[in-house]
């Protein structure tokens, strides 16, 4: 976790040079590929930042997104939320223009924003950022879930009780969102993942769709590794190739179309 975070914010640095798009591209690419989507999400922030601060359409952003959304789809999306969040602007007025990025993965975005650097109101008092609708609750907070689980430290006990405050009708998201950063930061044994499947109890299916995400991720960016093939196992009951191959879970999440493109 803290090496994730030390990427996100070397490129937040190295983005201060006013770097071409080209120099970007090969700057982010001499990250190792495991966690290299991490590096394309900050990125994505920063320019979605200077395109809302500019007024002059999304033109450069458009463009970088074109360049590497094959490769690291859902973390771009998740960085243009960022941008949104930080500058308190409501998406949604956009998300046409900017088809066909993943309003859900947008709003996660959001939602990760909000408990890192809003955590009283979000993470303690469960508050809900006046720019999300309640439309657009269920990607909010399964970025949240995903930043309980960076808040627990990857402690299983600690991250069952920061969701157990939050209103059940919440619940399914969260645990959906701590699927996704379990299964893509990885570092957890058999036994501890065997105990998260447990203290999911009614929302496993959620919980093993945010493993599904993670999947799909590292799939795309060629970065699959031991931790996520355990996880499958653990907690979606299947090994990785079968989870991948039928999209467990997701299918209610996206559009025929896009749920192909992810999943083939």
């Amino acid at each position: 976790m803290e090496y994730i975070q030390k990427v996100f914010l070397g490129v937040q640095d190295f983005m201060q040079k006013d770097p071409n798009l080209e120099e970007l591209i090969a700057f982010l690419d001499d990250e190792p590929p495991e966690f290299r989507s991490v590096a394309y999400e900050s990125a994505s922030m920063r320019i979605a930042l200077l395109e809302l601060s500019g007024g002059n359409g999304w033109y450069n952003w458009k463009n970088f997104y074109q360049r590497c959304v094959r490769v690291h789809t859902f973390h771009i999306d998740i960085g243009l939320g960022w941008a949104f969040a930080k500058k308190g602007i409501s998406p949604v007025a956009y998300l046409e223009s900017l088809y066909p990025v993943k309003r859900w993965m947008v709003f996660d975005g959001m939602g990760y924003y909000h408990g890192l650097f809003n955590g009283r109101k979000t993470v303690k008092n469960q508050l809900i950022p006046g720019e999300v609708n309640v439309q657009n609750l269920d990607g909010f907070d399964q970025g949240l879930g995903r930043r309980l689980w960076y808040i627990s430290k990857g402690d299983v006990n600690e991250a069952n009780r920061l969701i157990q405050p939050f209103h059940l009708s919440r619940q399914a998201d969260l645990w959906r969102g701590v699927g996704i950063a379990c299964g893509y930061v990885g570092g957890n044994d058999k036994s501890s993942l065997e105990q998260l499947l447990n203290y999911s109890a009614a929302f496993k299916e959620q919980l093993g769709t945010g493993i599904t995400f993670a999947g799909l991720s590292r799939r795309a960016s060629n970065s699959i590794n031991g931790d996520i093939e355990l996880a499958c196992e653990v907690i979606c009951g299947k090994p990785l190739k079968a989870v991948l191959s039928d999209g467990t879970g997701i299918n209610n999440l996206f559009d025929s179309i896009a749920l192909n493109d992810l999943i083939n």
